[in-house]
């Protein structure tokens, strides 16, 4: 098999590159073949992954979730699609969490040789495509927003410092959706979508039981009803995701969501999108390495 290593050399704290002779010393003592690329400028990996597909049984990337959904892109515009294999090497590693997968490259590789890919769900949002979530409104811009300079020197803790900043702006915008053959209208101050349990380093073990391969995406709407909806957003996050009465749950494998043109929405930690959108759920598109434990929990 063929195997082309993908990374970012300043995700997290810059530090994966120290870890390459390892890996390659690895692959020759398994008798596998890999070719590395190193991220020369953002969406350069999504031009690889695309251009490359053809070419390689495997993509192993190494990064955090925004390499990883640049890659995914360019999996999912190429006509052969690679297995997916992750290194994580970013801040929250939601993705490379949610599959089981963590910071210990030996356990990693272990994984790759060892285990079959199963097939997962591709979201889509617009034009570009997604692994786990896509949010709006409040706490939604601060992966992204996020001053690189803090987020090398600080790590997990600079999120939290944006996130507390945030808590203190005002949100609130209309919504009108279609889904399931139904229409929902209410003002939100967040939107957040998620295809498992796990978001920003949280696991909100309340949110849902959802599968990876299931064909389906959730949206939870937190709305502006009441006083206090700060407070009330907060301790439903606190709770694991438990739902507040005010708040509407969906699950659906389409979403057609009308909002105002200033209204910006994230996906996969990455800023996406402004305004009218369309989420949509592509069962079982793509073939992704996960732990065992996440094969039974999650698929």
């Amino acid at each position: 098999m063929k195997y082309l290593l993908l990374y970012n050399p300043v995700s997290g704290r810059s530090k994966f590159k120290s870890h390459l002779s390892y890996i390659e010393q690895e692959f020759k003592n398994t008798n596998h073949e890999l070719s590395i690329y190193e991220s020369k400028a953002p969406k350069d990996l999504l031009r690889v992954a695309r251009e490359e597909s053809a070419n390689y049984d495997v993509f192993l990337v190494a990064g955090g979730d925004g390499t990883i959904n640049e890659v995914l892109n360019g999996i999912m515009h190429a006509e052969k699609k690679p297995a997916l294999a992750i290194l994580p090497s970013g801040t929250a590693n939601d993705i490379a969490a949610i599959i089981g997968i963590n910071k210990n490259i030996k356990k990693s590789l272990d994984i790759l040789f060892n285990e079959t890919p199963v097939k997962m769900d591709v979201n889509q949002i617009n034009e570009q495509y997604f692994i786990y979530t896509a949010a709006s409104g409040i706490l939604s811009r601060v992966s992204y927003d996020i001053s690189r300079r803090h987020l090398k020197k600080y790590g997990y803790i600079a999120y939290v410092i944006e996130a507390m900043k945030d808590l203190t702006q005002e949100y609130r915008y209309p919504i009108k959706i279609k889904y399931n053959d139904k229409n929902l209208s209410c003002e939100c101050v967040m939107i957040l979508g998620l295809s498992s349990n796990r978001v920003g380093g949280m696991r909100l073990v309340n949110f849902s039981s959802s599968k990876l391969n299931d064909g389906l995406f959730e949206l939870r709407l937190f709305t502006r009803a009441k006083s206090l909806w700060r407070f009330r957003l907060l301790s439903s996050l606190i709770r694991g995701g438990k739902q507040l009465r005010e708040d509407h749950h969906l699950v659906s494998s389409r979403y057609e969501i009308e909002t105002s043109s200033n209204v910006r929405w994230n996906a996969d930690g990455e800023y996406s999108c402004n305004g009218n959108i369309i989420i949509q759920t592509h069962k079982e598109a793509i073939s992704i390495y996960v732990s065992p434990k996440a094969k039974k929990k999650m698929f």
